[in-house]
């Protein structure tokens, strides 16, 4: 057995069917599928039985995607393991381009991947992540070239197939890129979990998913691999990431506004966590680090001081926590003097400025 890929789901049938496909066809067959149902309420196990021993099911109480992806990893048989959320989509040469890398360069232990986003109301961005980095590193002019050490052509290595180079010829400009990453990618999200592939015997020493992180638990697990071991890039979209109502809008909900806080709250915890680990990497690096804790900081500061409250009590006690993480920022050595100001606002003020900043931003 090559592969193990890994779908946790949770009450997404339709699009879970969508996902398995996505996986039948792909063009090589020397992979098992392993679906973890996270206790879905719809018609999921009905969906499951069409499939009959094409995947192993299990069904498992509901305790977040960290939760269903260990159990997957526990089962899985496969010398490398990959994950696809049941809501996204693999591309056909997703598992064959990533299994001659790995088979290639055996002191290799993870390759993640470019991927596109769609939605279903027409939006498609095929190279997604090349996108997401010229707006992250637009300050600091990164390119891969910086991020890696060495980087070879698709099709000269053997890792691009000569078929694929014949049906796809905008993928043979392409490169794959090695190097340790750990630094970049405690700087900025840069690995993204459907476009993962690692290998199975690196999990004694890495460890599991942590099961206690409801968000960017992922990145966390992919920190570790960084952290322990030389990666791979291939710059090729491999999945297609599905975006849903919403995501792509700048308008939020009071309860999308509380998980956007959630979210940054975590990935900040994720990158104190491997920051403070060492106390001597963290003094080598410490002008990057405070400067990367600084913006994350910030990044939850804003959530909370956008945050529309209900209640009279929720209004003054949001800004008010918003402050305790803007004091952050002054200790780690880049004060934010205008947000702390705008704090004390009444929200119509919050507003007018966080507008005026979006403009100046752009």
């Amino acid at each position: 057995m090559k592969v193990s890929v890994i779908i946790p789901t949770y009450n997404r049938g339709e699009l879970l069917e969508q996902a398995i496909d996505s996986v039948l066809r792909q063009s090589i067959d020397c992979h098992e599928i392993i679906v973890v149902d996270d206790g879905s309420m719809d018609d999921t196990p009905e969906r499951i039985k069409s499939y009959g021993e094409k995947i192993r099911y299990i069904r498992t109480r509901n305790g977040g995607p960290a939760h269903a992806r260990n159990i997957g990893m526990r089962m899985a048989r496969g010398e490398y393991i990959a994950f696809l959320d049941s809501d996204d989509l693999y591309y056909p040469y997703k598992l064959e381009v990533q299994t001659r890398l790995l088979d290639l360069y055996p002191t290799v232990a993870m390759v993640y991947t470019e991927f596109s986003g769609f939605d279903d109301e027409g939006y498609w961005e095929k190279d997604h992540l090349r996108t997401y980095h010229k707006s992250a590193y637009r300050s600091r002019n990164v390119t891969y070239g910086s991020i890696f050490s060495e980087s070879v052509d698709l099709l000269r290595s053997g890792i691009l197939p000569e078929s694929l180079s014949c049906s796809e010829p905008d993928l043979r400009q392409r490169r794959a890129y090695f190097g340790n990453i750990f630094d970049a990618c405690l700087l900025n999200t840069i690995v993204f979990t459907n476009s993962m592939m690692f290998r199975r015997d690196i999990l004694p020493k890495v460890g599991w998913q942590n099961e206690s992180f409801p968000f960017f638990e992922e990145m966390e697990f992919a920190l570790r691999i960084c952290r322990q071991h030389n990666v791979a890039f291939l710059d090729i979209p491999t999945y297609k990431l599905r975006y849903h109502p919403g995501q792509i809008s700048s308008t939020a909900t009071r309860k999308e506004s509380m998980v956007a806080i959630k979210t940054q709250q975590y990935l900040l915890r994720a990158v104190k966590k491997h920051a403070f680990m060492d106390p001597n990497y963290y003094e080598s690096h410490r002008v990057t680090i405070d400067r990367q804790l600084a913006r994350l900081h910030r990044a939850v500061a804003v959530p909370l001081m956008s945050h529309e409250g209900k209640s009279a009590h929720t209004r003054k006690y949001f800004p008010k926590r918003a402050r305790r993480y803007l004091a952050k920022c002054k200790q780690y050595g880049h004060p934010e003097y205008f947000l702390w100001a705008v704090s004390y606002g009444p929200p119509m003020i919050r507003r007018i400025a966080f507008a005026a900043m979006s403009i100046l931003k752009k």
